[in-house]
């Protein structure tokens, strides 16, 4: 079952990328920050997502797991 995660990111990343990170929605934050965030399938596509922020030499703020979803919750 995927469950909901939560990335912050330093700097503020292009929608474009979107795509490269598993399909996670790109929300701009004050503070020049930006969140990530979305269901992944399983721990793969965490690390997945934790190593294309460690290729693009992102500074990686905080990662929350918003725990499993459920059919009907429509998102975390």
């Amino acid at each position: 079952m995927p469950e909901y995660y939560e990335v912050r990111i330093r700097g503020h990343l292009d929608a474009r990328w979107s795509d490269w990170f598993s399909s996670m929605a790109i929300t701009h934050l004050e503070g020049d920050e930006t969140l990530l965030s979305g269901p992944l399938p399983d721990q793969a596509a965490l690390h997945g997502v934790l190593e294309r922020i460690r290729d693009l030499n992102l500074t990686l703020i905080s990662v929350t797991h918003g725990g499993p979803l459920s059919s009907d919750s429509g998102g975390g």
